[in-house]
């Protein structure tokens, strides 16, 4: 029984002091700590403007993209080239105003013409028995017609030729001269000056002298200065 009372008497004593402690454990005034202000975070600086250069000017899906702007040089058109003047086969001075057989090219298809004409790719500006102006891409071209005129041979080529061929041989004998039928004077044939007008062309060693009328022609000749030129031209 005095064991079992002292249990009890130590229990209690104890109790008691863990009572105490408690309450002056939990009586202590606590002071909080002031916690520091936290310190501002640093502000980023801002990006150069150098870095933004790559994503103005690529592209993921295009490498070859940049801002510099190629222009196309500036294409330079070669000049017009000038095709060969037209040759003259003669002149023709007519009461009408002088005209002249041309061809576009020698051994092309002449045909008679007159200031204001044209003939392939050139215009007449003007014309008389000794110069011709040509009008060709807004350019004057001035000539005479004595540099115009077509002097070549269709039979120079093979004349050529055969000499060469008998350059070995003996010379042939010169044949003998023909006796040439007198001609009679009058006007040959017909020669296209356009509509309305009509002139005829003179038979080679026609002994009229100019200005005869035959056949309601008068015979007009006209000195150029590659010779005389030999027309028959209605008589007025």
């Amino acid at each position: 029984m005095l064991a079992l009372w002292a249990i009890v008497w130590q229990a209690r004593i104890h109790m008691r002091d863990a009572s105490l402690k408690r309450q002056t454990v939990l009586s202590v005034k606590v002071t909080p700590a002031v916690a520091p202000a936290p310190a501002p975070a640093p502000k980023p600086d801002a990006p150069p403007a150098t870095k933004y250069a790559d994503v103005a000017t690529k592209n993921l899906f295009a490498k070859d993209r940049n801002p510099n702007v190629i222009i196309d040089p500036p294409k330079i058109e070669e000049p017009k080239k000038m095709p060969p003047l037209p040759v003259v086969y003669g002149v023709l001075g007519l009461p009408s105003g002088t005209k002249a057989i041309m061809s576009e090219k020698a051994g092309g298809a002449s045909r008679s013409v007159h200031a204001g004409d044209s003939i392939g790719e050139f215009k007449i500006a003007a014309l008389d028995p000794q110069n011709v102006t040509f009008d060709w891409d807004g350019k004057q071209i001035s000539k005479k017609i004595e540099d115009l005129i077509d002097r070549s041979s269709p039979g120079g080529a093979g004349a050529a030729s055969a000499t060469g061929a008998q350059a070995g041989s003996a010379p042939a004998p010169a044949p003998r001269p023909a006796v040439a039928a007198p001609v009679a004077p009058g006007p040959g044939r017909d020669i296209d000056l356009g509509p309305g007008q009509s002139a005829r062309a003179c038979v080679p060693g026609d002994p009229s002298p100019a200005g005869t009328v035959i056949g309601g022609f008068r015979k007009n000749v006209v000195q150029t200065p590659f010779g005389a030129t030999c027309t028959w031209v209605m008589a007025q």
